[in-house]
């Protein structure tokens, strides 16, 4: 990659692009921040259970388990687990708590899973490929229930790559894109999901209901939302590390322009607290607000960088270099500032001048 930006400088250099873009070109992060995000609807089809739901008379959907809201709901002593996290037993390797009726986070202090206890077989979102069987572990210290359905929050293999430890009857589900990249890498472990769906898909097993979105690829391929309504618990992997400095890249992602948009479709969003597959702790909205006010920070930085530096040989290096420089020096306390600066101001630089 970077051998391919260097040859691309001086043809940058002759065709005068780089003043250009340092001229009235450059848009203001001002006018984007007042612009803001709107959610994007997708016309997809409709997954009920293992139909299209058009492919049932007059498109009247009859669940054989009736959830009421009321009887779920959020435990208010989670919310501590949003300030510090929970002690790690050093023989077990992680920590399962209730966070609400029927509701478990489980974590390592690196990795985050959820699961639901349905009464009916336990749901589970994400499979760590460094958790392995610690998973069922610890499901069975709270439920004698075995998982019955397994949710792919995106294709990565480090947080699905246990997948195939689980019992040979159950169903895999995930968003379409992740379905046909799983299908491509033929990855035993990572089975090939037998539920799919394109843009939303309300999962109700036993006495629990999941509300799975689809709002962009904000981190990698088919990156799903997962929400539990009735206790105001969304999951969202490697979108953003709550109170801390983003992972490198600004998480690997794909398109940081979705990347950004996320950040208010998310907060639309009715939730008191949001797993990102990340971190010791739990995340809240305001963690969100915040990320999203650093965010637009560091294009802010991007585009000072593009105004006030000279070409050069290394003109790219120099405007991550300047980016990272200002990053920092705003954010001296963040958790994680100074790991990957530079590697985060790459990708924001590079979104600010092409995209």
């Amino acid at each position: 990659m970077n051998i391919l930006v260097f040859a691309f400088i001086p043809l940058i250099l002759s065709l005068g692009i780089i003043p250009a873009l340092q001229s009235e070109f450059i848009p203001s992060v001002d006018a984007i921040k007042a612009k803001g995000n709107s959610m994007t609807e997708i016309n997809s089809n409709k997954v009920c259970g293992d139909r299209l739901c058009s492919e049932i008379s007059d498109n009247k959907i009859t669940s054989p388990h009736v959830v009421t809201k009321s009887q779920k709901a959020l435990f208010p002593s989670s919310m501590d687990y949003t300030v510090t996290g929970p002690e790690i037993d050093p023989d077990k390797g992680y920590a399962v708590i209730e966070i609400g009726d029927g509701l478990y986070w489980l974590t390592d202090g690196m990795y985050q899973v959820m699961f639901l206890a349905t009464g009916q077989g336990v749901i589970l979102v994400d499979a760590p490929m460094g958790m392995g069987t610690k998973i069922q572990q610890a499901i069975s210290e709270v439920t004698s229930e075995k998982v019955t359905h397994f949710i792919y929050s995106h294709i990565h293999k480090d947080h699905v790559g246990s997948a195939s430890l689980l019992p040979k009857d159950t169903v895999y589900i995930s968003h379409s894109d992740t379905a046909e990249h799983l299908i491509m890498k033929n990855d035993p472990q990572r089975p090939v999901p037998t539920v799919t769906f394109d843009d939303n898909y309300t999962l109700n097993v036993g006495d629990q209901r999941l509300e799975l979105s689809y709002i962009g690829d904000f981190h990698s391929k088919g990156d799903i939302v997962v929400n539990s309504p009735a206790h105001k618990v969304i999951m969202a992997v490697d979108f953003f590390h709550p109170k801390a400095a983003p992972f490198q890249y600004f998480g690997i992602t794909r398109d940081m322009g979705e990347h950004i948009a996320a950040h208010d479709k998310l907060l639309s969003m009715d939730w008191d607290i949001i797993v990102s597959g990340h971190e010791p702790i739990l995340g809240t909205p305001e963690h969100l607000k915040f990320n999203k006010e650093f965010t637009l920070s560091v294009l802010d930085n991007a585009y000072t960088a593009m105004k006030t530096t000279k070409p050069s040989a290394n003109y790219f290096g120099d405007l991550a270099n300047k980016c990272a420089e200002l990053t920092v020096e705003q954010y001296p306390d963040l958790k994680d500032i100074e790991v990957s600066p530079v590697e985060n101001c790459v990708t924001m630089v590079f979104y600010a001048m092409i995209d």
